[in-house]
């Protein structure tokens, strides 16, 4: 792995795509090398994230990528000659994603990727192959599971026995039209992804219902079933004429019902809250952005084994896998 030299003066890193969530990860670096830390950082955070520097941005809107003091490009492979960032991060459609992340590997370049990296697990082997081959990380943005709630529930589920009898995940909003993905890509990934990085490795899942508009998944609805037996539903959907965001979890364990709010991190077992507080793991408020880019930096510099990131490439592989059956249950593939 050719990781960054601890000693270097700086930490090169760019951006690809400057839309919503580009700006989010703009905003969270921008605090991280203005010094704005959290004390549950891992590794020897004081003595590299200061070192942080935003050295470019692309996108494809010349307007979207001019940004005060950081250098701007239409695109890609034009930032990656002229500027050899150590580090990009990929927050451009999903449609993009391949191609970006290769370029960026081929040239070396430790590579954060929006979620999903890709949507298709033959598309992912490629890129974990190849940034084997150029020893570089490759990892997928999954902010939820940097939620507080997402981190209790694993805490307190960890000291839990019996298992989980059942669960279900809503997630419902209006439908934001800056979004280019459909909602698989967009929104069902999340809580694929929280369920396995809450009850483990996925035997079935099943489409029980979907709707589309103009051709575009708005709604689905599906059954999960856990390699341990655990069983649960996910229902997903933007057609929602309210400006409330729903997103919630109910997991019914050992005769007591719990309610996760991943909006307003809050947790409840039997209608007690449940403080979100994981000793040297997080706090309630927060920023889920800047704690999974720590994690990346982090890992870029020093081995896995001294940062210990929430989610690993195994995972990252399932919940691809299991995108993908959605995609080919719904005739999307």
């Amino acid at each position: 792995m050719n990781l960054i030299a601890g000693n270097s003066s700086e930490i090169r890193i760019a951006i690809a795509g400057m839309g919503k969530m580009g700006g989010y990860h703009l905003n969270a670096l921008q605090q991280l090398a203005a010094g704005v830390y959290e004390d549950y950082y891992k590794g020897n955070v004081n003595e590299y994230l200061s070192k942080i520097k935003i050295v470019g941005i692309c996108d494809i809107s010349p307007e979207k990528a001019k940004k005060d003091n950081i250098r701007s490009f239409s695109s890609a492979a034009s930032m990656l000659k002229q500027i050899s960032p150590d580090i990009l991060i990929i927050a451009a459609p999903t449609e993009t994603h391949l191609e970006l992340a290769k370029m960026a590997i081929q040239n070396g370049v430790h590579t954060f990727v929006e979620k999903p990296i890709v949507a298709k697990s033959a598309q992912l082997n490629e890129l974990i192959n190849l940034a084997q081959e150029k020893g570089c990380r490759l990892m997928a943005g999954h902010i939820e599971r940097y939620n507080p709630v997402s981190i209790k529930i694993v805490s307190l589920l960890k000291d839990k026995n019996p298992l989980t009898e059942n669960y279900s995940f809503v997630r419902t909003q209006r439908h934001d039209s800056r979004i280019p993905d459909d909602i698989i890509t967009d929104k069902v990934i999340h809580d694929l992804d929280l369920s396995l990085y809450f009850f483990g490795a996925i035997k079935k899942i099943k489409v029980n219902d979907y709707k589309l508009v103009d051709g575009k998944t708005y709604e689905i609805s599906l059954s999960t079933e856990h390699q341990n037996g655990i069983k649960g539903n996910l229902f997903v959907s933007w057609l929602n004429n309210e400006e409330y965001k729903k997103r919630e979890v109910q997991i019914l364990q050992g005769g007591h019902k719990w309610k996760g709010d991943f909006v307003s991190k809050q947790l409840w077992v039997d209608d007690m809250e449940i403080k979100c507080q994981v000793n040297g793991m997080i706090k309630p408020a927060n920023n889920q952005i800047k704690d999974e880019l720590v994690d990346f930096i982090a890992s870029c510099i020093e081995p896995l084994e001294n940062i210990v990131p929430l989610l690993s490439m195994d995972e990252i592989i399932d919940s691809t896998k299991w995108l993908e059956e959605i995609n080919l249950q719904i005739g999307k593939i």
